[in-house]
């Protein structure tokens, strides 16, 4: 979060489109819990599959949403690097969480 915040203050204050990746933090865990939630055991299905492919495509998203922010000079190339840092270091930080051992006792269990 730090380098998002400084991608908005840094090179141009008061810019705070690369803010708008933040939705794209939330919206790509959803299909994932939703379809996790709702098929029981660890065995693949279509909604799963199709879970994962929304999930994708939402990293994916928030990977070119500021390279076509600073590609159209709304932000500048500073402020799109880091905010493409903030993104490797945010969906690592998901991916570790995801990823963590089965022997944790969380009450509804591992994220996948």
């Amino acid at each position: 979060m730090t380098f998002l915040i400084l991608a908005c203050a840094v090179p141009t204050p008061k810019i705070f489109y690369p803010f708008f990746v933040l939705l794209f933090y939330v919206l790509s865990v959803l299909p994932v819990l939703i379809a996790k939630r709702s098929t029981p055991g660890s065995e693949t299905n279509p909604k799963t599959e199709f879970a994962l492919f929304l999930s994708a495509g939402m990293v994916l998203s928030s990977f070119a949403l500021p390279i076509v922010l600073a590609h159209s000079a709304v932000i500048t190339w500073t402020a799109c690097i880091l905010t493409l840092i903030a993104n490797v270091i945010n969906y690592s930080t998901i991916v570790g969480y995801a990823m963590r051992g089965e022997s944790f006792d969380a009450p509804y269990g591992g994220m996948f």
